[in-house]
C-alpha cells in the first residue's frame, strides 16, 4: 500500500514497521535533516515542507495514497492534513490528537474532518502505566485486550521454580487460567509446545483474564505491597490521563512539575491531587518533598534523560515501583533492566496502534475477520493478534483436538474473548461467530485475517 506519514519525530519504529510489512512508504516533515536522516536508514521516499500544504501532499502522492498518517505536535495541524489528503484524493487516514479538550470530541472530528481513526498515544501511555504501576521490575504487561485479558513478560532467573518445568507442569503450577504463549530464550524466539522445557534466563509472555494475574504473581512471590501513594514528576498531559486514571481508582497522587502556569492549570482541573511546583527537581527537593514514603514514581519530563536520573534516585530511595517515560525508542531496550524497574515508549505505542489499523485496511472486506488490536511482545520477536470470528472462518464450530483443525506452525491461539468472559482453550474448545479470538505468532508469520492461522 501507498503510506505517506506527515511528521516524523519519534516515528522512525513507524517506518520501520510498514517497510516490514512491504507498504511503500513516503515521509514528510518541515526539516530537511530529519527527513534525510529517515530516508538513509530506511528504503522510504522523502519530501522536505508543510504536510498541510496541498502542493506538498500532492508531491508525497496524496492523489493516489492508499493512508496518510498525521503526526506532528499541533492536533490542528493534523486534523487539517487530514482533511486535506482526503480532498486530494487519498483513500484513508490517521490523526494524531492528544489534547484533552479536543480528544472528547473524537467522534465530532472523525465525522467533519473524515479521518478513519484518531490515535492518542499520551492517553494510550497512561492507560499503559496506569497498569504496570505495582509490578516488580522482572515482569511487565506486554498486551491489553479491553480490560479481559492480559499479556505479561516474565524474565525467569535460576531461583525460579519455573526452571526445568515443561508446559504441562507450568499450567499445573499455577492452577488457574492462564497460557505461556512465547518464549525468548537468547535472541531466538519460540512458540512453545507441551514438551517445551523452561531454562535459567527465559523470558517467557503469559496471558491471563485480568483478574488471575495476581493469582500468578503471587505463586511466583512477586507480589508487592499495595500501591496507594503515587508520584508523577512532570505535569503535561500525559500526566494529567494518568492522574485522572489513577484518583478513580482512589490513589494517592502527587504532581511536580516547574511551570507555575501549569500546576495552577492542573490544580484546578484535578482538584483532589497535590500539586507542587518546583523550579527543579533534584534530589534535594524529592527529599524534602518526602519520596521515601511514596509507594510509585512515574517520570514523564520532555526529557529522556532527567527522567531516567530521576527514577534512578527514586529507585536509590527504595520506591517500590518506578516507571520512565522514554521518547526515543532505542531508549526502552537500553533501560529496561530489572533494577530500573519499568519503561514505556510512547512511540512505540502509537506505532502499535497505527499498525493494527494499517493491517485492517490491507485485508478489509465486507465478510470482516478483520484485525481488532495488533501488540508487539517481547521486544518485538513475536506478536500477539486479536482478531473478530465472522460465520466466514474455515474453522468455525471444530473443536480444536478435531484433525480438520490444523494450527499453522509456530502460531498458537493464546486466549478466547466470549460474551465478556475471558478463557484458555483446550482441545474441545471451537470457535463461534463473534468470539474475540487472539492469537501468537512468531515476527513475519503473515496473518492478516483469522482464516490465515489454519494450513
Amino acid at each position: 500500500m501507498k503510506i505517506i506519514v506527515v511528521g516524523l519525530g519519534d516515528t522512525g519504529i513507524l517506518a520501520s514497521s510498514l517497510m516490514a510489512d512491504e507498504h511503500d512508504v513516503t515521509v514528510v516533515d518541515s526539516n530537511s535533516e530529519i527527513v534525510d536522516r529517515c530516508t538513509d536508514k530506511y528504503n522510504v521516499s522523502g519530501v522536505v515542507g508543510s504536510g498541510a500544504s496541498r502542493n506538498i501532499l500532492i508531491q508525497a502522492g496524496a492523489e493516489k495514497a492508499d493512508i496518510i498518517v498525521a503526526l506532528t505536535p499541533f492536533d490542528e495541524i493534523n486534523l487539517l492534513i487530514c482533511k486535506v489528503a482526503k480532498n486530494c484524493g487519498t483513500r484513508y487516514s490517521i490523526a494524531m490528537v492528544h489534547l484533552p479538550e479536543l480528544a472528547r470530541d473524537r467522534d465530532y472530528f472523525k465525522k467533519e474532518f473524515d479521518i478513519d481513526y484518531v490515535v492518542n498515544p499520551k492517553q494510550d501511555t497512561a492507560a499503559e502505566i496506569a497498569r504496570q504501576i505495582g509490578l516488580p521490575g522482572n515482569v511487565r504487561a506486554d498486551a491489553f485486550f479491553n480490560s479481559d485479558a492480559t499479556i505479561i513478560k516474565i524474565k525467569i532467573d535460576g531461583k525460579s521454580p519455573l526452571v526445568g518445568k515443561d508446559m504441562r507442569d507450568v499450567k499445573s503450577f499455577f492452577a488457574t487460567e492462564m497460557l505461556v504463549v512465547s518464549v525468548v530464550r537468547g535472541k531466538k524466539a519460540y512458540i512453545p509446545d507441551g514438551r517445551f522445557i523452561l531454562e535459567d534466563g527465559d523470558v517467557i509472555g503469559v496471558i491471563a483474564p485480568d483478574w488471575a494475574i495476581k493469582d500468578i504473581l503471587d505463586r511466583l512471590g512477586l507480589i508487592r505491597e499495595r500501591i496507594n501513594n503515587v508520584w508523577i514528576i512532570g505535569g503535561g498531559t500525559t500526566a494529567y490521563y494518568l492522574a485522572t486514571r489513577l484518583l478513580g481508582k482512589k490513589k494517592n497522587v502527587k504532581i511536580f512539575d516547574n511551570n507555575r502556569e501549569r500546576c495552577i492549570s492542573l490544580s484546578e482541573q484535578l482538584p483532589e491531587a497535590g500539586i507542587s511546583y518546583v523550579d527543579s527537581v533534584d534530589s534535594d527537593v524529592l527529599i524534602e518533598e518526602g519520596i521515601k514514603k511514596a509507594d510509585a514514581c512515574v517520570t514523564l519530563t520532555g526529557s529522556d534523560e532527567t527522567n531516567l536520573v530521576i527514577s534512578l534516585f527514586a529507585w536509590s530511595c527504595g520506591v517500590e515501583s518506578v516507571i520512565t517515560r522514554v521518547r526515543k525508542p532505542s531508549y526502552e531496550k537500553l533501560l529496561n533492566r530489572e533494577n530500573l524497574d519499568i519503561t514505556i515508549s510512547p512511540a512505540v505505542i502509537c506505532a502499535e496502534r497505527i499498525m493494527g489499523f494499517v493491517r485492517n485496511v490491507t485485508v478489509f472486506n465486507k465478510d470482516g475477520n478483520d484485525i481488532d488490536c495488533l501488540y508487539q511482545i517481547l521486544g518485538g520477536l513475536t506478536e500477539a493478534i486479536e482478531f473478530t470470528a465472522y460465520d466466514n472462518f474455515a474453522g468455525k464450530d471444530i473443536p480444536f483436538s478435531d484433525k480438520r483443525f490444523c494450527l499453522r506452525k509456530d502460531i498458537i491461539i493464546a486466549a478466547i474473548i466470549r460474551n465478556k468472559r475471558v478463557f484458555i482453550p483446550d482441545g474441545q474448545t471451537s470457535i463461534k461467530t463473534g468470539d474475540k479470538v487472539i492469537v501468537a505468532a512468531l515476527k513475519g508469520h503473515g496473518l492478516n485475517v483469522l482464516n490465515d492461522i489454519l494450513k
